[in-house]
């Protein structure tokens, strides 16, 4: 899997958990990893990678589109990549922003995070 089919993927109404783990199972198989040879932390910088590159490609390249704020706001409850929390809090338009911004400043305190604003 690639950026291009993830977001195509995100389009289509895939959760960002599924793009991760879709992306995860794609290295096991290219690397004949069976079940018996793996754990959970498996792949796992590899992932995070992907998925901040991802977070990252659709803020610049997406903002705005619905389907992909929905996404990446249901992302952020699971993740703490600076990427996703930046690309939805620039780019996006969300309920609960106010708590969001607050969350996000507390992970990523500092100038990082200057830009977002509370409304």
């Amino acid at each position: 899997m690639d950026i291009k089919s993830a977001v195509r993927e995100v389009q289509m109404g895939a959760s960002l958990r599924e793009i991760a783990s879709d992306f995860r199972q794609d290295l096991l198989k290219t690397f004949g990893f069976g079940p018996e040879e793996t754990t959970a932390d498996t792949f796992r910088d590899e992932v995070h990678t992907f998925m901040r590159s991802l977070a990252r490609h659709l803020g610049d390249r997406h903002s705005g589109e619905p389907r992909i704020g929905q996404a990446l706001r249901d992302w952020v409850r699971h993740t703490e990549h600076y990427e996703a929390w930046d690309a939805l809090l620039t780019g996006f338009q969300v309920e609960e922003r106010e708590s969001l911004v607050r969350r996000g400043k507390q992970l990523f305190p500092g100038p990082l995070t200057a830009h977002w604003a509370d409304s």
